[in-house]
């Protein structure tokens, strides 16, 4: 394992200067149909292996962007350069925000699952990728939802989670607010935070919020059944070290389950100084590079593991 991480890495810098891949505009989906950005290393006819990207809450585009920062786009690249492809496309929310602002309900299901195991599938099928190395990464609430993403589908190889909940997003959403309100240097009052929780609960379907807010993901995680690596930020307030914590305390005990901390990172995997504050968002950063390392690597251990294990 060593000898194949210095491998690895050795390949990583060594096309961070010479390789260009090849992006290229992709599409999926009947009812809802979406599109987005196939990205596949240079130098090779392949197969390669393939992440794809699965957003956060909200209707993102394929970068997830946010201000400057463009998240997914970074992680892309520098997969690319180290050998692996991506698949990264707009959220329904965002491509069709106006149809499904109609609508009288709708789930996870519709919001999450559903296009990201459609993305794995379109996935699975393009030249140039191993269908047997296929992974998923979930972004915050993406990564929540990974473990009904893997009940969903039995294509992928593994499964990064990267900042994700562990507890319900009732729980979660509450620390945020109690962080954010207690920026201004005085503690957040109870009302206060129950102000923030109602106007987004006002929002969206009722049915929508009691799944969005009460689902816990630890006992499906149990199931998943493939290699899964976890990956936080100590500076993140929105998904915080306890979340962390609950992914470790269910797992830690498995051998399929790796765990990476990294001290200075906020929620978009970007470094900062102390007190992490949401204006920082919108100062051009990029994903640092020991996480998209770290990544990597996980895909090349896990695929190799899969092999072995293969009759």
């Amino acid at each position: 394992m060593k000898l194949s991480g210095i491998l690895l890495s050795a390949a990583f810098l060594f096309c961070a200067f010479l390789c260009a891949g090849e992006e290229r505009e992709i599409g999926f989906g009947a009812e809802w149909p979406l599109k987005g950005t196939l990205t596949v290393p240079d130098g090779g006819n392949g197969p390669f292996p393939l992440v794809v990207l699965v957003h956060g809450s909200g209707p993102q585009d394929r970068d997830e962007t946010l201000g400057p920062n463009r998240p997914f786009r970074d992680i892309a690249r520098d997969l690319e350069r180290a050998g692996v492809a991506t698949l990264r496309y707009d959220k329904r929310t965002r491509a069709h925000g106006a149809r499904v602002a109609k609508l009288n309900d709708y789930s996870l299901d519709e919001e999450v699952i559903d296009d990201a195991v459609l993305a794995v599938e379109f996935a699975a099928k393009q030249e140039r990728i191993d269908p047997g190395r296929i992974f998923v990464l979930g972004h915050s609430l993406g990564g929540m939802l990974l473990p009904r993403i893997a009940a969903a589908t039995a294509i992928p190889a593994g499964y990064i989670f990267m900042a994700a909940p562990s507890r319900p997003m009732k729980t979660v959403l509450e620390e945020q607010f109690r962080y954010l309100i207690g920026l201004r240097g005085t503690p957040a009052a109870d009302f206060e935070i129950a102000a923030g929780l109602g106007e987004m609960k006002r929002s969206v379907p009722a049915g929508y919020w009691r799944e969005f807010s009460e689902y816990v993901p630890l006992d499906d995680a149990k199931l998943v059944g493939r290699p899964m690596l976890f990956l936080q930020g100590g500076r993140d307030y929105q998904v915080t070290e306890e979340d962390f914590s609950g992914w470790k305390q269910a797992l830690g005990g498995s051998p399929s389950a790796s765990f990476r901390f990294y001290g200075n990172l906020n929620h978009l995997m970007q470094k900062g100084i102390g007190k992490a504050k949401p204006q920082e968002y919108f100062v051009p950063a990029s994903v640092d590079s020991r996480v998209t390392g770290d990544i990597a690597l996980f895909v090349s251990a896990a695929a190799a593991r899969r092999e072995r294990a293969e009759p």
